[in-house]
């Protein structure tokens, strides 16, 4: 029986002898794909914690809608809702509110209109001294008389008409006459004929 030392040793043994195992082997990897994944941590996690921060305080700073700015949208139409409960004045109305009666009363007064104050008090110069006080608030027309006659027993203004009656409020109020009486068969515009009650 042969060995295998027995055979001569050729070039195959040589080349199977000096030969080693091969494999697949992979080039070193680049230095920026190594690094890429840190770099990407290292800028993208700071913006999106900007963005984040950015986003809440704008959620801060803007206020919920309130019913009387809420706009809703019908029909292609805007419309603001307005606050109910709360009262309208209209034009009409201002300008009511906005003329006193005291001013629509003095317009009414005729300063010119001729006033005779009658002294049936027997005080003398009564007469006189009361037309002087009206004479003070504005009236330019008084005459002062005497009065021999038995009525009115109390101190009375006297008023020709209704056109008047805003004058003849405004004098009695000013000589402080409560007794005030329209009368067509007076002789002139207003009379005022004074008793004792009013030199008292």
């Amino acid at each position: 029986m042969t060995t295998p030392d027995e055979y001569p040793e050729d070039e195959f043994d040589v080349a199977g002898r000096e030969r080693s195992p091969q494999g697949v082997h992979r080039g070193a990897r680049p230095l920026w794909r190594a690094l890429l994944p840190v770099l990407a941590v290292i800028v993208l996690a700071p913006l999106l914690a900007w963005g984040a921060i950015e986003l809440l305080g704008r959620a801060e700073e803007e206020p919920p809608p309130s019913a009387e700015t809420t706009e809703q949208t019908t029909g292609g139409e805007e419309t603001t809702a307005e606050p109910t409960g709360e009262e309208t004045t209209t034009p009409e109305q201002k300008t009511t509110e906005e003329t006193p009666e005291d001013e629509t009363t003095a317009a009414n007064i005729d300063y010119d209109t001729t006033i005779t104050v009658l002294n049936g008090a027997g005080v003398a110069g009564l007469a006189g001294e009361t037309a002087q006080q009206l004479n003070a608030e504005g009236f330019t027309d008084t005459v002062a008389e005497d009065y021999g006659f038995a009525q009115p027993a109390v101190t009375t203004l006297y008023y020709e008409n209704p056109e008047l009656q805003a004058t003849a409020e405004e004098v009695a109020s000013i000589l402080g006459i409560s007794n005030v009486v329209e009368s067509a068969e007076a002789t002139v515009s207003i009379a005022v004929v004074l008793r004792s009650d009013f030199a008292g």
